[in-house]
């Protein structure tokens, strides 16, 4: 698809505050459609903040893993299609395209899976380049392959309306969500703000090619997008996002990270892992490439041995006992691991790698799950992020809800 045949949205919100304002916007306007949301269970964490607000409830939609690297790529729409043939009160899909490392997903498999379900598609682009569609050297942006909004961020968060099906039904829900959240700070800002000079984007573009044929020439490291082909959930990459798998040139990521930082070169860098170091480039954040690969590639091999890949299969989910609202305003306790199986979790519980929550709120917590988690305590490289402590010897669960809702 040219740039010339990417279709324009219908409305386009923009909003002064950052996207957790969007994700709120999101949950005020979706209960309007029906009572479950789709998820993609590794969405950002300020997605959940939206659907307390709406008080829906949330069925997870769990994205590819690959255990090797430790990585949770996208959603296949035949897993969205099947979610929502399981209920008839779903209210819209919402899958987040793309990654944090890179991979874009396959909007328009997933806008049909959607649609022929009868529900709207909302792509959460928080960590794509606010350039997407706007560029001939970059991806076109999700509502260019049937998504009906899509959210932002960038110079300002954005809210875009697509031409699809449910179009009319979205724009005044939407609208009256911004207008109720407007006195919060969200306004719109001149279209002058948006404005970039092509200058900087094509550096930018021309930096992580750059980065990308260095890695793959001297073929110490690898790329994470290299593999993406092999994914069938993966329709595209992020030129502006370099994934790098650090560990199989004997360098954890998070100690690439490290020494990069030392260096002066880790400003660019976005996010680590034992496996993955992860680059996002930008205007103003083009390091030196060759400066970039020369200390990269000189990285002392053992230096801080790379943990072995886990290789965890994540448990299947607890059933919802509760929504994320009525968890998020119950009476919480702390308890032993043990006891908080057949209750219900307070928190969102994640394990890394891959970055997908083991438990979220609402969810029972089962004996899989806290197994899951002990395991991953004890492994080299292994970290769990939202227990009550990092061990996972003890989790946060709901005494028992309040009545607010």
């Amino acid at each position: 698809m040219s740039l010339t045949e990417i279709p324009a949205a219908r409305r386009t919100w923009v909003l002064a505050q950052a996207s957790p304002l969007s994700h709120c916007i999101t949950g005020l306007i979706v209960p309007a459609l029906g009572g479950t949301v789709l998820v993609q269970r590794d969405a950002p964490a300020s997605l959940l903040d939206g659907l307390v607000v709406s008080g829906l409830d949330a069925r997870s939609l769990l994205p590819v893993l690959d255990p090797e690297q430790g990585i949770a790529h996208c959603v296949r729409p035949e897993d969205l299609a099947a979610a929502a043939a399981e209920r008839s009160d779903v209210a819209a899909a919402l899958v987040v395209s793309p990654t944090r490392y890179g991979a874009v997903a396959d909007v328009r498999a997933l806008a049909d899976a959607a649609h022929a379900s009868g529900v709207p598609l909302i792509v959460d682009e928080s960590r794509r380049s606010p350039l997407f569609g706007r560029h001939p050297g970059l991806l076109p942006d999700a509502l260019a392959y049937g998504a009906d909004l899509s959210v932002s961020s960038g110079p300002a968060p954005v809210l875009r309306l697509g031409d699809g099906p449910h179009a009319e039904l979205l724009r005044p829900l939407v609208e009256r969500a911004v207008d109720l959240t407007r006195q919060t700070g969200c306004d719109s800002l001149p279209a002058r703000s948006l404005a970039r000079d092509w200058d900087h984007v094509l550096a930018s573009l021309e930096t992580a090619a750059a980065i990308g044929a260095g890695v793959r020439k001297e073929s110490r490291f690898s790329l994470v997008a290299d593999g993406f082909g092999d994914v069938p959930a993966i329709a595209g990459a992020d030129p502006l996002r370099i994934a790098v798998n650090t560990r199989v040139g004997g360098v954890p990521g998070r100690e690439a990270h490290r020494l990069l930082d030392r260096a002066g070169l880790g400003r660019a860098v976005v996010g680590a892992t034992e496996t993955v170091l992860t680059l996002a480039l930008g205007e103003g954040t083009e390091p030196d490439a060759e400066r970039l690969l020369d200390t990269l590639h000189a990285l002392p091999a053992g230096a801080a041995e790379p943990a072995e890949p886990l290789r965890l299969a994540l448990p299947e989910p607890g059933p919802g006992r509760l929504t994320l609202r009525e968890a998020f305003f119950g009476h919480h306790r702390v308890v032993d691991c043990a006891e908080a199986v057949g209750m219900v979790s307070a928190a969102r519980v994640t394990a890394c790698p891959p970055g997908v929550p083991v438990l979220l709120p609402g969810e029972v917590v089962t004996a899989e799950a806290v197994a899951f988690l002990r395991l991953l305590a004890r492994s080299r490289g292994g970290r769990i992020r939202g227990a009550a402590d990092a061990g996972a010897t003890t989790l946060r669960v709901v005494q028992e809800p309040t009545g607010l809702w």
